[in-house]
């Protein structure tokens, strides 16, 4: 990139994508994931601290939690968005975090490679977008487990950052 201005001399436009372009940022990140064919499942054997959410969970435990109703799973949760989506996503990957409890993860993810869906992700730097250019001193306010993508636990990729060593504890 030269001027903020993408090069693409040289570059086969021979092979399309149905999907428009995602930013390679975490949100983009996580919806390439998605779109790669990665599914979540119920992870056999774990079992969510919300009864009535670990016996919706159950109802459906054969099929990928994308393919139920999610309206249905996230009655009557509460959380830090007004999204109810994210809502549910949240308390399945960290359940009860807002209460400051380290439960397991109740999903695990799964590779169907038929529901992949050819897609590009463009960024004008590496991916995971700012986290490249924020500075060692920079903290966040979220628990380091709070921003864990799909399939890559925050503990593991800290680890491999000497930066972050001080923090993973806190993780």
């Amino acid at each position: 990139i030269a001027s903020g201005r993408l090069d693409t001399r040289g570059w086969d436009f021979s092979h399309s994508a149905p999907v428009d372009p995602a930013r390679n940022g975490p949100s983009g990140i996580c919806l390439s994931y998605l779109l790669s064919g990665y599914r979540p499942y119920v992870a056999p054997g774990i079992v969510h601290p919300n009864p009535i959410l670990q016996s919706k969970l159950e109802e459906g435990s054969h099929c990928s939690v994308v393919h139920q109703d999610l309206e249905y799973l996230g009655e009557g949760l509460e959380g830090r968005s007004s999204n109810p989506v994210a809502v549910l996503f949240d308390t399945l990957l960290h359940p009860d975090a807002d209460f400051q409890f380290d439960y397991p993860s109740v999903l695990q993810w799964k590779l169907e490679k038929h529901e992949n869906i050819p897609h590009i992700v463009l960024g004008k730097g590496l991916p995971g977008g700012a986290w490249h250019v924020m500075k060692g001193s920079m903290l966040t306010i979220s628990l380091g487990n709070w921003m864990e993508l799909p399939g890559l636990k925050f503990k593991d990729w800290a680890s491999s950052k000497r930066r972050w060593e001080q923090f993973i504890i806190n993780c």
